[in-house]
């Protein structure tokens, strides 16, 4: 089944006083870039390869602009992301953040949330987090899928049956330690959330 762009991408660009970033001697303009593909080629299934994904520039002189395209989650493969360039009428980057558009909607970049360099917002990532549990006691959870243990801050080995400090339960949300903890201690975890 053949797509089309589901994103229509809406920007008004002007100074801090309101008046017009661009004119028709000196355009202001948006550079969009797709990004976050890697070594494969990017596709959206069944309907085209994306031979041009960037730089795409829309120009303003002016007026409103408009631009429909391929939301993130239609492109594969998975993770990509769009970086926005603003450039003034002058030809100066006046910014550049990256983002990433889902499903069908009218997005105007004024009201647009970029993300973190690196980490689409769609994608898992590592978090440093509190795992919930007794204390004293052995068993605890984490909010995700526990990469590393920590105990005090020092780093548990993966095998509940070690004779050092060690626990049980890499790539689970549940961890169970081969010891007893005492009051005041601390569990915390690095997770995939």
């Amino acid at each position: 089944m053949s797509l089309t762009p589901q994103i229509t991408l809406t920007a008004t660009l002007e100074d801090f006083t309101s008046a017009a970033a661009g004119s028709t001697a000196n355009p202001a303009l948006l550079r969009i870039s797709l990004c976050g593909f890697g070594a494969q080629i990017p596709c959206v299934a069944g309907t085209a390869v994306i031979a041009r994904p960037g730089p795409f520039d829309i120009y303003s002189t002016g007026s409103p602009i408009s631009q429909t395209i391929f939301g993130n989650d239609v492109i594969t493969p998975a993770g990509t992301f769009y970086t926005i360039e603003v450039i003034d009428g002058d030809g100066n980057v006046v910014q550049c953040d990256a983002y990433i558009f889902n499903g069908t909607q009218t997005i105007d970049l004024s009201n647009a949330t970029p993300i973190l360099p690196g980490q689409p917002s769609n994608l898992p990532y590592l978090a440093d987090e509190p795992c919930t549990g007794a204390v004293p006691g052995s068993v605890y959870t984490a909010p995700g899928p526990i990469v590393a243990l920590f105990y005090n801050g020092m780093k548990l080995r993966p095998g509940a049956s070690l004779p050092i400090l060690g626990f049980s339960g890499v790539g689970t949300n549940s961890a169970t330690l081969n010891f007893t903890t005492e009051t005041g201690d601390w569990i915390d975890a690095i997770c995939v959330v």
